[in-house]
């Protein structure tokens, strides 16, 4: 990628794409021996754009997952996430002003639910033994890469390629996803409850078996005759990495 690409991701990791400051006044109930007022229609007003603006926003965000996950960076234009959001160009470029600041507010937006989740099981770690805890992590692991198969295909493709894009992720994902299950995995061998071998290899073997099938969920059906995304697949699935992983 281009520097001034580069320079353009590096701010955005300072400021959060997309933030917009949102006017309007803050609507006061009275108290009292009268009936309460209305909110004044300015204010009114003002809600209910904002809540427009954020729906509108959300439609891009969930556009821009598809079109990224589906054809790359590269292979995405916000032309062409405008059309899959059916919102204007304009728009598009209003709430994230470049390609670049878009494809970062995609991955914040796909995974700040799977992340928050993934660290309050990991803060529980010691009051759960390393068993426990990363049985509970591959479970979430396995149920985000099937509700939003996307961010594996993303991040397959980013980690092959030594761009700006992958700086971020790792700096901002990537790295404390991988150090801290990787601990869990070491925590878990010393209990005996794990199998020995390299850590590091251990939490790609997880993350392969489980975001991969999820992956390339077409092929894996045309080959199993399987669903793998039905709940019944999910569950084995999870079962077969929980036979290789534990003693």
């Amino acid at each position: 990628m281009a520097t001034d690409s580069k320079r353009v991701v590096k701010k955005a990791e300072a400021k959060a794409p997309g933030a917009l400051a949102r006017g309007g006044r803050t609507a006061v109930r009275l108290t009292g021996a009268s009936h309460s007022k209305e909110h004044p229609p300015t204010a009114r007003k003002s809600a209910g754009k904002a809540r427009r603006g954020e729906e509108v926003r959300e439609r891009i965000l969930t556009a821009a997952l598809e079109c990224f996950g589906a054809f790359g960076f590269e292979g995405t234009s916000t032309r062409a996430v405008a059309e899959r959001a059916d919102v204007t160009h304009t728009l598009v470029l209003y709430h994230f002003q470049s390609k670049d600041m878009l494809w970062i507010a995609t991955m914040e937006a796909a995974l700040d639910k799977y992340g928050g989740a993934v660290k309050g099981t990991l803060g529980q770690t010691e009051e759960r033994s390393a068993k426990e805890t990363l049985s509970t992590f591959i479970d979430q692991f396995v149920r985000m890469s099937a509700r939003q198969p996307q961010i594996h295909r993303i991040l397959t493709a980013e980690g092959n390629q030594a761009t700006p894009r992958l700086e971020w992720i790792v700096e901002n994902f990537i790295r404390w996803h991988f150090t801290t299950i990787r601990d869990v995995i070491r925590r878990g061998q010393a209990e005996g409850t794990v199998r020995e071998c390299d850590p590091a290899r251990l939490y790609y073997l997880i993350i392969g078996a489980g975001g991969t099938p999820f992956t390339l969920s077409t092929e894996y059906k045309a080959m199993t005759g399987r669903d793998v995304f039905s709940e019944a697949e999910i569950l084995r699935n999870i079962a077969f990495i929980y036979e290789i992983v534990f003693t």
